[in-house]
């Protein structure tokens, strides 16, 4: 026999009920996980009870008001903490409120004030006078940049427009202890003598050191201090002026070059390849036998289906003894990318780490906490496995890094990751600009942050200007000489 229309009617009040009140629960009263199930139970006998109540057909159009209600609690709970963040701004919005509006977000849902050691007041005393002051849009856009640089969060800062808008990049450098050399060179540097490689002296005259010092704050700001000096070598050889002198050293001794910066290119010009083209994970068999896999990124954006890039590439090397993972300047994405990769390298699911978050946020389904769980994927590499790692892995790439290290499968070469986890949110300026800021607190399982510590590898390796000169492989013959020992 078909139930009849009041109880569907019934039934259908107890589930609205049970769920509206798990979710009040779980969303705007923050109640504790072991009193969700109670809320639920008590607004599924709520519901039963306006279902017995409203079984007579006049009275359901008063229950209907009630479903709407539920609707606009819902739809409340929903917008309310993405207006605190400042994922919604309204229409119209001064400077001044839009400051203040930022300085309730960051206590709202910033976690590392602590970890810091950053006096919030009075890091807000000392920017809300300026921004009071601002002429412009972007003078209130730059003052929040510098700000938030005050933060030293790789995570938290001005995203739009960039930091680096405005300035020429004549050629960027790269760290090396205490040295900083010339990586990867534009057209008019290299037209005017200078080599990847050279070891720079001095810009404009400034020690290299005092220059990298004299770079914005926004330029150096990192969770790091390996990776506040990364970036600000990142950025030593640019300017917003249109000259900028140089004094190098390398093979052809030391020289004082001049670069200027040119006019800009011609449109008529090749264009590159379109994204998706060529695969950007790709993996080879060294002379060894073993398997070399790169990953430059996990960005779900990149136009390319990376998990099946990889699973492709680990075809090929399936059968090795070895295998060594490229993570060299991977500086994140998705974890919903990274996490399946891992999975080919686990037999049994692993809990990594988790986020703690001090606001209740729908994006991340109201939750205080959210561990961080690789799930095999089979077939399983069940092989020696390493991973090159660097200074500029950061975010889901260190996730990945502490997946396999933590798990017990691999092994790390190379230099100390950026460290950096902070599942960040995007803040709306006034004017049109866009910030952001961290809201989770990323664990692994011993209690250990990234955030400010980075990972360190199980084996260092030290770069010259020679090496990057020169282009030698050192992290992979770190890798390769590692392996052979493990394997006597």
């Amino acid at each position: 026999m078909k139930p009849s229309y009041s109880i569907l009617w019934i039934f259908f009040n107890l589930t609205l009920g049970a769920i509206a009140g798990a979710a009040l629960g779980w969303g705007p009263l923050a109640a504790p996980l072991p009193l969700i199930p109670g809320l639920a139970l008590a607004g599924a006998a709520v519901g039963v009870a306006i279902g017995v109540w409203s079984r007579p057909r006049p009275r359901r159009r008063y229950v209907g008001w009630g479903h709407g209600g539920i609707l606009l609690f819902v739809a409340l709970a929903t917008l309310i903490p993405l207006y605190r963040i400042g994922a919604i701004a309204p229409p119209g919005e001064t400077r001044a409120a839009n400051f203040a509006r930022l300085q309730r977000a960051l206590d709202y849902a910033y976690p590392y004030f602590e970890l810091k050691g950053v006096d919030r007041a009075a890091l807000y005393a000392r920017y809300a006078p300026q921004t009071a002051a601002a002429a412009s849009d972007d003078d209130y856009w730059r003052i929040v940049a510098y700000m938030l640089a005050e933060l030293n969060d790789g995570h938290s800062g001005l995203l739009s427009p960039s930091v680096r808008s405005g300035r020429h990049y004549f050629a960027t450098c790269r760290a090396l202890g205490d040295t900083v050399a010339v990586d990867a060179v534009g057209q008019t540097a290299r037209e005017s003598g200078l080599v990847r490689g050279d070891v720079v002296l001095a810009v404009d005259g400034r020690p290299v050191a005092d220059a990298l010092e004299a770079l914005p704050a926004i330029l150096r700001a990192g969770s790091t201090p390996q990776q506040r000096r990364a970036k600000a070598a990142f950025s030593l050889l640019s300017t917003t002026a249109e000259t900028l002198s140089v004094t190098v050293a390398g093979p052809a001794g030391e020289r004082t070059l001049t670069l200027v910066w040119p006019a800009p290119a011609s449109p008529a010009q090749a264009t590159s390849p379109g994204a998706g083209e060529q695969p950007l994970i790709t993996g080879e068999r060294l002379p060894s036998g073993w398997g070399l896999i790169r990953i430059p990124s996990f960005a779900g954006d990149s136009g390319h289906d990376l998990v099946a890039e990889f699973d492709a590439a680990l075809a090929a090397v399936m059968d090795a003894p070895g295998i060594i993972l490229d993570l060299r300047g991977n500086g994140g994405g998705s974890t919903a990318i990274a996490d399946p990769i891992a999975g080919r390298f686990l037999d049994r699911p692993f809990t990594y780490g988790h986020d703690r978050f001090r606001a209740r946020l729908p994006q991340r389904g109201w939750r205080t906490s959210f561990d961080y769980r690789v799930t095999p994927r089979r077939p399983t590499y069940t092989g020696p496995l390493t991973l090159l790692i660097d200074e500029f892995n950061f975010s889901t790439a260190e996730n990945f890094i502490v997946a396999l290290v933590d798990s017990g499968r691999a092994t790390t070469v190379g230099r100390p990751t950026a460290g950096g986890s902070g599942n960040p949110v995007t803040f709306r300026l006034s004017g049109g600009g866009l910030a952001r800021f961290s809201t989770g607190d990323f664990r692994r399982n011993d209690g250990r942050p990234i955030e400010g510590l980075g990972i360190a590898p199980d084996v260092y390796v030290a770069w010259t200007a020679a090496d990057l000169r020169l282009g030698r492989g050192l992290d992979l013959e770190a890798a390769i000489a590692l392996r052979k020992h493990l394997v006597k």
